[in-house]
């Protein structure tokens, strides 16, 4: 018991210093925008602005950083919270709504409707059972009609949604399925559910900010030749000035956001990690049954193995999810080009070095495996 102890603090400690990890990158986030902003601003005498223009803005003399850090930061985070929020309910695909609002346009997408309905309907009274268990308000179900076996929350003040898949539901017997929601349910009422929906918001934002400032240089008439690229009616050459100042603004920017990104994602990926161990003890205290929340992630991981490396899956969804598994991964098309190349390589080194977005699921089942050990010596007479 006092180890259990000594465990559930650390975590709490562990994920306390991470929250704070996260604001400070907020407020780093601040002043990347600030000084940023004041480099684009001193670029424009290059096309034609005056050149006083030059030493006001790159002196910060006008508004200096730390109100606007003091300011912008709050208001950073709650965007994270809205729009978090709507970043993650996209990258689900359809909502719950939408799909029964819209009308299908074709045969598939009418079977999909029917599937998803015929499954939250199945869900309902399971969730709002485990919810009333657990003693938290029961929270919306959105169901996506997915061949990849998976399931995670979303949370802002007000709103929570616990999203599934059909083939989640179709795969897990009761014991299982019920194990995996109260592991989803957990997660809602730690609160660390919304802390990581809002969490999501810089690396994405971060990803793509850089991607666009790395478009602008493939497109530019000066790097046409190097990257590879198609000449479209000689437009790649228009604009000479500023498409000088583009360059010189994105050789500056892409280096500073793509470490932001890489940090804001390191962080938020760790956080992803420590959480998943809370999240199965919570489940476990909701379900009453750590061998069923085992026995799912075996059958999670074990003959659901995606056939598409799960590391081409975007940052945002998959570190919510339960295993980490992209729900619908990206379809993976051969580099063209010196830039697509220059963008694949990218995105398999930051993959690399990055660390995993959830711990590994045999160190998951042991200690669902020692908890249920644990829990059937108390049981004996």
């Amino acid at each position: 018991m006092a180890s259990l102890l000594s465990t559930t603090w650390s975590l709490r400690a562990r994920l306390l210093a991470l929250v704070v990890g996260l604001v400070v990158f907020d407020a780093v986030a601040v002043a990347v925008a600030y000084v940023l902003g004041h480099v684009a601003f001193g670029l424009l005498p290059l096309v034609g602005y005056d050149t006083g223009t030059l030493f006001w803005t790159m002196g910060f003399d006008i508004v200096p950083l730390w109100p606007v850090i003091l300011v912008g930061t709050p208001l950073v985070l709650a965007v994270q919270s809205i729009y978090g929020y709507r970043m993650t309910l996209r990258g689900a695909g359809t909502t719950a709504t939408e799909s029964r609002a819209s009308d299908p346009e074709s045969i598939d997408e009418m079977r999909a409707e029917v599937r998803r309905s015929e499954t939250a309907d199945r869900l309902q009274g399971r969730v709002a059972r485990l919810a009333q268990t657990a003693d938290m308000a029961t929270p919306d179900v959105t169901v996506i009609d997915a061949e990849a076996p998976n399931s995670y929350v979303a949370s802002r003040p007000g709103e929570q949604t616990l999203f599934v898949t059909t083939a989640l539901v179709d795969q897990l017997d009761d014991a299982e399925l019920d194990a995996v929601i109260a592991h989803e349910l957990a997660h809602l009422k730690n609160g660390d559910a919304f802390v990581m929906t809002a969490a999501a918001f810089l690396p994405t934002v971060s990803a793509l900010f850089t991607r666009t400032l790395g478009k602008t240089v493939q497109y530019s008439g000066l790097c046409h030749w190097f990257l590879g690229g198609e000449d479209r009616d000689g437009t790649w050459f228009a604009g000479g000035n500023i498409q000088i100042v583009m360059l010189l603004f994105a050789a500056i920017a892409i280096p500073v956001t793509a470490t932001l990104y890489l940090a804001s994602t390191a962080c938020y990926r760790l956080l992803s990690r420590i959480r998943e161990y809370a999240a199965d003890a919570g489940g476990v205290a909701i379900c009453g049954s750590p061998a069923a929340l085992a026995s799912a992630l075996e059958t999670l991981t074990d003959s659901q193995r995606p056939d598409t490396d799960i590391r081409t899956a975007e940052t945002g969804v998959r570190e919510l999810c339960v295993v980490p598994h992209a729900i619908a991964p990206d379809e993976q098309t051969p580099p063209e080009g010196r830039a697509e190349r220059l963008a694949h390589r990218w995105r398999t080194v930051t993959e690399r070095v990055l660390p995993g977005s959830h711990p590994a699921v045999d160190d998951r089942i042991d200690a669902l495996t020692e908890r249920q050990s644990t829990l059937d010596q108390h049981e004996q007479p």
